[in-house]
Formats: C-alpha cells, structure tokens, sequence
C-alpha cells in the first residue's frame, strides 16, 4: 500500500523536526491525528472500513466460538480465540463462547455452518484446538474463492508466530530481542495482514469490525515501543506508537498512551498533553460503549462489559490529574 507507506514516511520527517520543539511535537500529533485516520480509510481500507459493533453476527458467515470457561481458559483457549481472530478466513466471525462440556480437551472450540440459524443448528466441535490442530482448522476454515492466497497465508501465520515469540521476550524484559523479533514479525506479516483484511471486508460489508482483525498488530507496535523506551530508543518508540495509532484508526487508548510515554520520556509537555488528552477521549467512548443495555447477553459478557467499563473509567480519572499537572508545568513555562 504506497500511499501508507507516504503517510509513514512524512510521519518518520514530521518527528525528526518535532524534536527540537515541544510546539513541533504536539503539532505532528494533532495532525496524526487529523489526517492518518482519512488516509487509512481511503488508501487501506477499501482495505479497512469503519468499525462498527462486533456483537452483529455476519450473514452466510461461519460462526467460530471459542469456550473462554474455566477449564479451557487454563488449556489455552485466550490464545486460540486471539489467533483465530487475526488469522482465520474471510466469512468467519470469531467471537467468545460459553462452555460446552468439553472440559479436560480444551481449547474447545464450536463452528456453526454458513448460512445457519445460530439459535437451532447442531454445532460441530473440535477439542484441543491448538498448534497444528488450530493450523489445520485455519485450513478447512479457508475457502480459495474469498481467502488471501496459500503462500501470503503462510506468511502471515510465519509472522503472527515471530509476534508471539517477541511478546514473549518483551514480557521476559528481553527488550532487544523483543525489539528484533517484532521487527521480523511486522516485515513478514504486515501485507499479508492487511490483504486479509481487505478480503474480510469485502465479505462482511459494513458490518465488519474492521480494528478487531489487527489488534495484534497494534499489540506489536505498542510492546515494540515500550521496549525501545526502556533502553532509551526514544526516535524509533515513536515511530512505532505514531504506527499502532494509525493501525488502531486512533481508536487504541493504550497506543495514545505510547505516544504520551514517548512525549514524556523526550520532555515534550505539550505532546504529551495532547496525546493525554486524545487516550481520554478513547476512555470515555469505551466507558460510554460499555455503560449501555445489554438485552440477551449472558452474565459472562455482562461481568466483561462492567470490567471494561469500570477500567475506563479509573483510567480517564488518573489521566485526568496527569492532564492538570502538564497545564500547569506549561503554564509556568509560558
């Protein structure tokens, strides 16, 4: 995607001269986030359309459920729902399940047939769904008329896995070797990410969540700047949180907080002040989002939705003390 990979470029100069100037810096932000958010949609999606509630559930879509009990949350089933999530086919809607007396062969995970009513059809269910299992079903899942090609597949699924061994590392504090391998990761995955995403689009129309399907990739982006700030990178941890805001659509409070990291960590206040601001903001839709009836829902989803909700909003609150004090600090500055 060239003009991407303009934005990308400009973004790169724009940081190179915000570092002489706290002003320069916030001004870069505010155009991030002004501008990369129109050229994501225009340029990436026809590749990635505007998000929109991932509850609907996809006409003629295969429904992919993964049981998030007790027993298969310890035998890996976080894991699976969240490759499944990045990797799994156009025309598959990967969401959480409840359990399904599986227990003991977890991940267990429930696929219901396109086109089914999901309140009557019989489920077919697989067990153990993990490492070649879950390659396999990534396999059968595919359908070469909507699917991505096998060797941008492989690519892809070479990739996620380089990612995982990096968020490994990262949480080892293994930050070079973090930095590294999330390098490889995004070089390796990042078309085929994004090519994925465009065929998921097409099949899902507007309803498409279109965030949800690179989440890991915002996930690599934020860990990889995290790392560098640890070992004092500080150029190139804000490239990678100026990236994970253009990935997330500027929707990702935690990549805004990145970029407020870096900001701080170069003592630019007034960066740091608008990025602040801008993860604010993201809290508070999500405290709104989550705040709202949940008609139908199990106490499961119900018990996540207050979670959230109550997350968001201790957040935002400690925030907002940190947004008074860099006013402060800019205003005894002035």
């Amino acid at each position: 995607h060239p003009p991407l990979l303009l934005c990308w470029q400009y973004i790169g100069s724009m940081m190179k001269l915000s570092s002489s100037s706290a002003y320069c810096a916030a001004a870069a932000a505010l155009l991030l986030y002004s501008v990369a958010g129109l050229l994501v949609n225009a340029f990436v999606v026809t590749t990635i359309p505007s998000a929109s509630s991932s509850s609907h559930i996809v006409l003629n879509a295969k429904v992919i459920r993964v049981c998030q009990s007790p027993g298969c949350l310890d035998d890996g089933a976080q894991s699976t729902l969240d490759s499944l999530t990045a990797l799994a086919a156009p025309g598959c809607q990967v969401m959480k399940g409840g359990c399904v007396s599986g227990c003991g062969s977890g991940p267990v995970v429930e696929i219901l047939p396109d086109g089914e009513d999901v309140m009557t059809i019989s489920s077919i269910k697989r067990k153990k769904v993990k490492g070649d299992a879950l390659i396999s079903l990534l396999d059968e899942l595919s359908d070469e008329e909507t699917d991505i090609s096998s060797s941008m597949r492989q690519r892809l699924i070479m990739g996620y896995e380089q990612a995982l061994e990096a968020k490994a590392a990262y949480e080892a504090k293994d930050y070079q070797a973090a930095i590294q391998s999330y390098e490889d990761a995004i070089q390796i995955a990042r078309n085929p990410a994004m090519a994925l995403e465009e065929a998921r689009a097409s099949v899902g129309g507007d309803n498409y969540d279109s965030v949800k399907g690179v989440n890991w990739l915002v996930d690599s982006f934020r860990n990889s700047c995290r790392a560098r700030l640890a070992i004092k990178d500080i150029d190139g941890a804000r490239r990678d949180a100026f990236a994970a805001t253009v990935f997330s659509q500027n929707t990702d409070a935690d990549a805004l907080m990145c970029l407020a990291e870096v900001c701080q960590a170069s003592k630019d206040t007034m960066g740091e002040l608008q990025a602040t601001k801008a993860a604010i903001a993201q809290y508070q839709r999500l405290e709104d989002e989550y705040s709202k009836p949940m008609p139908g829902k199990d106490a499961v989803a119900r018990a996540e939705a207050a979670k959230i909700k109550s997350n968001a909003s201790t957040v935002k609150r400690e925030l907002g003390f940190r947004i008074v004090k860099l006013e402060r600090e800019l205003k005894a500055s002035s």
